[in-house]
């Protein structure tokens, strides 16, 4: 047991790593304790005609935003403004396809009905003589 205490002195602290890292959404760089960053929540609504787009910057580092999963972080605001500018700007335009239909200019539809064998069955009618 005593050699246990030892080995356990001798055991020098490391540094340890964070459990959480904040990573700037703009540059990836990785924010160190006790620097400035700019935190804010960011979404997306995307509807089947429209997409809306929203950020909110807090003015304060907010421990509790920072952690939210709509979350966004920027070490500058330089980092924040590009990241504006990515967001919100005017999307390429899409390639249109022009899709037109074209009648065929005769349809045949042809139908296969199975013949029905029917069975007909007869009650046998008793000849009543006529009376005399």
């Amino acid at each position: 047991m005593r050699a246990n205490l030892v080995a356990a002195s001798a055991i020098q602290p490391h540094e340890v790593s964070p459990m959480i890292q904040f990573v700037c959404d703009s540059c990836s760089a990785v924010k160190e304790p006790g620097e400035v960053w700019i935190a804010g929540l960011a979404a997306e609504a995307v509807g089947a005609v429209s997409a809306r787009r929203e950020v909110s910057i807090q003015s304060a580092w907010n421990r509790t935003t920072a952690l939210h999963p709509l979350s966004v972080h920027f070490c500058s605001t330089q980092c924040k403004d590009e990241y504006m500018a990515r967001l919100f700007a005017s999307e390429t335009p899409v390639r249109e396809v022009v899709v037109s239909e074209s009648v065929p200019a005769e349809v045949v539809v042809e139908r296969v009905i199975p013949h029905r064998e029917r069975v007909i069955t007869r009650a046998k009618t008793a000849r009543r003589k006529p009376a005399a």
